[in-house]
């Protein structure tokens, strides 16, 4: 649905609100998230880490859930304060303000979701249905309610509902796991040292993630926003898929840290990510021969000049695939977290300065590449960080048949790119197609993933099929 809910929105949006209106909404929602990130104060990857190590012991869960609630809504007091200061004392907002209230909505709606709780019992059946649900009513609304430019209000307030409307009942579902009433005692003090750590980190990969839309609209105009806004949207849409699976692995790798499980805890680390490294490569490769007909079927002709930045981008689908997961699924589960800390202040301070440098003379296409390079700086010293324990010889032969598969890929979306006129046809037959042969290919070289997979998959035809005749 993360790809599919956009794939769907933003194509109509983009052409009702055009770029101006799409930059606006965007440069909002980037403000939002600077005053978000002192809400969270990191607590997310933290909470969760600590939650999985005791699952299974309720008492304690209860005891854990409360002290991190406690913290929460005290950092989203503190955000709230600081975040009306700013919108009614510096000029350039108070153009923004009704947006920025909407937008706003999503500070205290991720403080109630708890969405680290779920992640950390692996209740993923319950966070897809329920995301799901909020999602397709949502774009039943955008498609009935949202006729003109005008409505970019209703639009803003879509978008908080889609992205964190289901965190209420995140909060309401909580009492099936967990008593709330019942008194325990509370211990604040032993988690602010840690959550300190992460909230820099979280500050840090703020700064260089929303930084360029901020910039851009302080440095420029709403309209190179909006080119960079159509941009990034397919490149976070790869990355999310791409990246799921860290999400999914985090909570067990902590689990296996805390049990001190080495084997485990290395095996699964290694599996994944070879699996990241394997969706990774070809989308990297197909997303930059796809750029074009991507952006006139998504965005319109009015976004061709988004087309050099999305080019230039997409690299960091490759890049922050490997950051995410030395930094986030090998790091934070061997509380090492100090390591990703500086490695991200290093990328949040070579994307400020280039940025400083680039949006002045080169716009959207500047912010696109101080955003390459200092994703390049976070993963380059997390790669050295980790040289020492992580064995990166066991990926290279992956490495090189997942490249060789996606550059023979790479022949045949030339190929209909050329030859096909048609930009959904393009972009249809490009994915399935070359989809295929990726996997074909590497059938062919018998590479270890692809063969686990696909044994795995079968395996369970067969379960399923046990189970029906039965």
């Amino acid at each position: 649905m993360g790809i599919v809910y956009p794939i769907i929105t933003f194509p109509y949006a983009s052409r009702i609100l055009l770029p101006d209106g799409i930059g606006k909404v965007n440069f909002a929602n980037s403000i939002v998230s600077c005053f978000a990130i002192i809400a969270s104060l990191g607590v997310g990857n933290y909470a969760t880490r600590e939650a999985a190590k005791i699952r299974d012991n309720i008492p304690e869960l209860r005891k854990l859930i409360k002290e991190i609630l406690i913290i929460n809504i005290s950092s989203t007091i503190i955000a709230y304060i600081l975040f009306f200061s700013s919108i009614f004392f510096i000029p350039k907002l108070q153009n923004y303000q009704v947006l920025l209230l909407i937008s706003s909505l999503t500070i205290i709606f991720n403080t109630i979701g708890i969405g680290w709780f779920y992640t950390a019992i692996e209740e993923y059946a319950y966070i897809t249905f329920r995301s799901i649900i909020f999602q397709v009513i949502n774009i039943i609304f955008l498609f009935v309610f949202v006729k003109t430019k005008n409505d970019i209000y209703l639009y803003a307030f879509m978008n908080v509902i889609a992205s964190v409307g289901s965190n209420i009942c995140n909060f309401i579902h909580l009492k099936h796991f967990v008593s709330l009433k019942e008194k325990t005692s509370i211990e604040i003090k032993k988690h602010l040292k840690p959550i300190a750590i992460l909230f820099g980190m979280s500050v840090a990969i703020k700064v260089y993630t929303i930084l360029d839309s901020s910039m851009l609209g302080f440095l420029t105009n709403d309209t190179q926003v909006g080119y960079y806004s159509a941009a990034t949207k397919i490149n976070k849409m790869v990355l999310m898929v791409v990246t799921a699976i860290g999400g999914v692995l985090f909570p067990r790798l902590s689990y296996y840290s805390n049990k001190e499980d080495k084997t485990e805890f290395l095996n699964l680390l290694i599996k994944g990510f070879s699996i990241t490294l394997c969706l990774a490569i070809p989308c990297t490769l197909g997303l930059h021969f796809l750029s074009k007909p991507i952006t006139l079927l998504f965005s319109g002709e009015n976004y061709l000049d988004s087309i050099p930045v999305m080019e230039i981008m997409n690299p960091i689908i490759i890049i922050i695939s490997i950051s995410n997961f030395i930094g986030i699924q090998y790091f934070l589960p061997l509380k090492k977290e100090k390591i990703t800390l500086y490695s991200v202040i290093i990328g949040a301070v070579t994307n400020f300065s280039l940025n400083l440098i680039l949006i002045p003379k080169y716009q959207a296409l500047g912010a696109g590449i101080a955003t390459v390079c200092a994703e390049s700086c976070v993963t380059l010293f997390q790669l050295y960080k980790a040289k020492n324990e992580i064995d990166y010889k066991k990926f290279l032969l992956n490495i090189f048949e997942f490249t060789f598969a996606s550059t023979v890929m790479s022949f045949y979306v030339v190929f209909i790119t050329k030859n096909v006129s048609e930009n959904f046809l393009q972009i249809l037959y490009s994915v399935t197609g070359g989809a295929i042969i990726y996997y074909l290919i590497l059938l062919i070289l018998r590479n270890k993933i692809v063969l686990d997979t696909t044994k795995s998959l079968a395996n369970n035809l067969k379960k399923n099929r046990g189970k029906n005749n039965d």
